[in-house]
């Protein structure tokens, strides 16, 4: 399986959890390559089996959630019509409601949501190699059926 994982990161949070997601996968036998979001390997993109996008949860301790740079990875990704893509953001304390805001943001690029995951960048890499294996099982799932 080819996976490309892209990271929008500010403060390297989410860049190391996307190493960390990268590592599990290559752990698992597939093929990976790791990019921030401003440098997508187009070639590797279009091959990509999966393909794995992250941002930061931004907003204050109790609301008003957000992708963190949203509009960043609007401009860089490509449409991705039909493409399975897994989700992931990292947080520092209350992720609130933000993953629908964020699947809403990439679903708009036609890609097929199947897998996403909340991180808490304090205590990774713990959820990483489950959200992986969901991951890369639903799209065995797929090409099977």
């Amino acid at each position: 399986m080819r996976i490309v994982v892209l990271s929008q990161s500010r403060t390297g949070n989410t860049r190391k959890a996307a190493e960390m997601i990268g590592g599990s996968a290559e752990a698992a036998g597939a093929e990976v390559s790791v990019h921030p979001v401003t440098e997508i390997d187009y070639d590797a993109l279009a091959a990509a089996d999966l393909v794995v996008v992250g941002t930061w949860c931004g907003g204050l301790f109790f609301f008003g959630h957000h992708p963190g740079d949203g509009g960043v990875i609007d401009k860089n990704l490509p449409s991705l019509h039909g493409k399975p893509v897994a989700a992931y953001m990292t947080y520092a304390h209350y992720a609130g409601k933000v993953m629908k805001r964020y699947t809403k943001l990439l679903e708009r690029k036609g890609v097929d949501i199947v897998a996403t995951e909340l991180l808490r960048r304090d205590l990774l890499p713990q959820g990483v190699d489950a959200f992986v294996d969901r991951a890369m099982d639903a799209v065995e799932q797929r090409s099977t059926t």
